[in-house]
């Protein structure tokens, strides 16, 4: 899997909040059934403003 390069800041936010929005919606679920959240760092590490060159 090839991780995105962000371009520039508003792109960085746009995709951190997409994130955000995206990892809340499970977030409940997933402290209850006490589940690390394996999936969502996957897609962190290869979509996220930790990519900025």
């Amino acid at each position: 899997m090839t991780a995105h390069v962000i371009t520039d800041d508003a792109e960085a936010v746009a995709v951190a909040s997409a994130l955000a929005d995206e990892f809340r919606a499970g977030a409940s679920a997933r402290e209850a059934e006490r589940r690390l959240p394996r999936e969502e760092l996957d897609r962190l590490s290869t979509s996220a403003p930790t990519n900025v060159p």
